[in-house]
């Protein structure tokens, strides 16, 4: 309750403006709104009186309605032309001085009050103007923070590798959390992308903040890790403790996970946009799930082959118009059928999955490797001559060679043989991707011919062919 009524206590402090140039009126008047905490900035000038709005912002205006020199009604205008939400009150000292209501309709002023009716009339007048205001910020808040999930969505919603999803989206629910409206404490930024994982537990995928590097979920604060745990058994839908959201994120395959941000001070319509964006941020998890599924060998998770196929297409298509060369390199696991027969088909799978995860260890981020199909794997090789491509086949030749497989007390003799084909800038055409992947399996027979655990290089005429 203490947190609460603190957090109400900073809410209801405004900036208030007041110009008049009856100087016991100020003070009497500045004193009562400081006693309700209010910040008062006083102007005695028309002209001062504008520039004091320009630059201070205020969130209510108490203003004489006549001054030397211009009318309440200039004033407002003045004003209106670059704040349309300051809430307005004039102030009137006899009857003729009161505004018509036509002129409170046109400038958009809350009200008047007439100075003969007491502080305490004022005081009232005060307070609705300000609960207007309060009204006003909140919805031009939810707005804003509405508007913040829609821009959300195309950065969380675009194909991208996990953990950049995972970052993604707990950056813009820091920004949907913190981003305080006019008036709101300030949130603090640090939050945690949880997911559970069958095979793994559950485990930081992303962090800000505090929690920056990843964390130990036994390492974290009790308040967070009963949100982990509570976010963990629920379906999407936010939840708010104290300095705490936790947002549970489930996907129709059953997969779940949470994000969870410490905070400050949460704002009161926070729960049901976070719920929104949740839904966006799951819908991106189950997309790329199925896209995962379509394009990784469930085995061993490196690409599959339609998916090398398509990028080799690409990279060709790009490499014409930068006019490089691009490789392929065909790698084939020397006698890989006397390892299942011996060891079995699993032994085989654990064969598979190392040489996969070597060869994406010693190969370039830009470079793709898939499975071509059973033992067969394809790397291409972006901006890559037929020399570099041989080198780099080498390479790899020997971090396969080194390879330390044990099974049911046995180490595993795994070696593989390498074709490699390179072509340089050549314009497009359909069978271009093909003819490369050709030529690379020619190299690689040869390869295997001439005693395997070695790498031939395809002649330029045959990667053209």
């Amino acid at each position: 309750m203490a947190r609460l009524r603190r957090i109400q206590s900073a809410a209801h402090r405004h900036r208030i403006a007041l110009i008049d140039d009856d100087p016991d009126l100020v003070a009497s008047t500045r004193a009562l709104l400081a006693r309700d905490g209010h910040d008062v900035h006083v102007a005695t000038s028309p002209e001062a009186g504008v520039e004091l709005v320009r630059t201070r912002r205020p969130h209510l205006l108490l203003l004489d309605y006549l001054m030397p020199g211009a009318t309440g009604a200039d004033v407002v205008r003045a004003i209106r032309e670059f704040d349309q939400t300051v809430q307005i009150v004039l102030l009137t000292g006899y009857a003729e001085e009161q505004p018509g209501r036509r002129l409170l309709r046109e400038l958009d002023i809350q009200g008047y009050f007439d100075k003969a009716d007491g502080p305490e009339q004022l005081m009232v007048q005060v307070d609705a103007a300000l609960k207007h205001y309060r009204a006003m910020a909140r919805l031009a808040d939810q707005r804003r923070r509405l508007m913040h999930v829609v821009a959300a969505g195309p950065d969380v919603s675009r194909l991208q590798p996990a953990e950049d999803l995972f970052r993604a989206a707990l950056d813009h629910l820091v920004g949907l959390v913190e981003a305080p409206g006019d008036g709101l404490v300030a949130t603090s930024n640090n939050g945690l992308f949880v997911l559970e994982d069958a095979r793994c537990g559950v485990s930081v995928r992303a962090a800000t903040g505090k929690y920056e590097g990843g964390a130990d979920l036994s390492d974290l604060p009790p308040g967070i890790s009963s949100a982990v745990e509570r976010a963990l058994q629920l379906d999407v839908a936010a939840q708010v403790a104290e300095g705490v959201i936790a947002v549970p994120l489930v996907t129709r395959n059953g997969d779940r996970g949470c994000i969870v941000l410490e905070a400050s001070s949460l704002p009161p319509d926070c729960s049901e946009l976070c719920s929104i964006y949740a839904r966006l941020v799951t819908q991106a998890l189950e997309n790329l799930v199925l896209y995962e599924q379509a394009t990784r060998d469930a085995l061993t998770r490196v690409w599959n082959r339609g998916f090398g196929t398509r990028r080799l297409e690409e990279v060709l298509k790009l490499a014409n118009r930068s006019s490089e060369s691009t490789a392929v390199i065909l790698a084939d696991i020397d006698h890989f059928k006397a390892v299942n027969d011996r060891w079995g088909h699993a032994a085989g799978d654990i064969a598979l999955v190392a040489v996969a995860q070597r060869l994406q260890e010693a190969c370039r981020g830009t470079d793709v490797v898939c499975r071509h199909g059973g033992e067969e794997f394809l790397v291409v090789l972006p901006s890559t001559d037929a020399p570099s491509a041989a080198f780099v086949a080498e390479k790899l030749r020997v971090v396969l060679e080194q390879l330390h497989i044990e099974f049911d007390g046995s180490v595993l003799p795994i070696t593989a043989s390498f074709g490699v084909a390179a072509v340089d800038a050549t314009p497009w055409n359909p069978d271009l991707p093909g003819d490369l992947i050709r030529a690379a399996d020619e190299a690689l027979y040869r390869a295997k011919a001439d005693g395997r655990n070695r790498v031939h290089v395809a002649s330029a005429v045959d990667a053209a062919a």
